[in-house]
């Protein structure tokens, strides 16, 4: 079951961290915490992290994935990379 919003960005980092982490997409929020997520430990995060960069053709920087703590903000950081030129 995948649950679909308006935000094709938010969709998709959600969806990958649905499939990854093997929970249920209706389980992944804005605000949860990235490092909370149930089944996600570092290795699946990386993971995580590089299937959605591939996903979007985009890298998100080192230093900027350190200062990110929510699902909110992962996705924030995506479509700031999105959008740049």
């Amino acid at each position: 079951m995948t649950i679909e919003t308006q935000d094709p960005i938010f969709d998709t980092v959600c969806g990958v961290i649905s499939r990854i982490a093997k929970v249920p997409p209706e389980t992944v929020r804005a605000d949860a915490p990235v490092s909370g997520l149930q089944n996600v430990d570092s290795i699946v995060l990386l993971e995580i992290i590089v299937t959605v960069e591939n996903e979007l053709d985009i890298e998100i920087d080192e230093a900027e994935l350190f200062e990110i703590d929510t699902v909110g903000e992962f996705v924030a950081a995506c479509r700031r990379l999105v959008a740049a030129p």
